[in-house]
């Protein structure tokens, strides 16, 4: 009776597939990429909400900029109070230093808390008091005199003008 070598307990063949240790690797290095990975779309989400409220906020800081150029909320005394659009922002206006006759630097402010975290928008502008401002029916024409001529110079119809120069 021979008996081979190879089918003795002191050589035993090796199964294909992997060991219980790869396995475990493997599982360990798949779970550590997958919370990586889940904190990474939680950041974006995040980053993606704040500059959503970000957004919402500079238009309505605009909106709110554009009431007081048209004369809805005055220039030199400012206000606030809180959006019609949407009432979990507040706004404050501003008004700064006149930097120039009846021009006042002017900022509007917009903010909202978020989770126990304010998101805040400022825009500054230069504005001309719209209060100052005259309209189309209060406009006086210029005064003519009795030469056909009008005080600025200029002449109506075939009279001389004055103030230029003759030719």
């Amino acid at each position: 009776m021979i008996i081979s070598a190879r089918f003795g307990p002191a050589h035993r063949r090796r199964r294909p597939g992997l060991s219980l240790l790869e396995v475990l690797l493997a599982l360990t290095i798949f779970l550590l990429s997958l919370a990586a990975i889940g904190g990474l779309v939680d950041y974006g989400a995040a980053r993606g909400t704040a500059a959503q409220t970000q957004a919402m906020g500079v238009r309505l800081a605009q909106s709110k900029l554009a009431e007081v150029e048209a004369g809805s909320l005055p220039v030199s005394s400012g206000g606030s109070g809180t959006f019609d659009e949407d009432p979990n922002w507040n706004w404050s206006v501003e008004p700064g230093d006149m930097v120039a006759t009846n021009v006042y630097s002017v900022t509007v402010r917009a903010w909202r808390e978020i989770g126990g975290q304010k998101h805040e928008v400022s825009l500054t502008q230069m504005i001309f008091d719209p209060t100052m401002m005259g309209n189309a029916t209060a406009a006086q024409p210029p005064a003519t005199s009795s030469t056909g001529t009008t005080s600025s110079g200029s002449s109506s119809g075939s009279g001389t003008t004055t103030g230029g120069s003759g030719s």
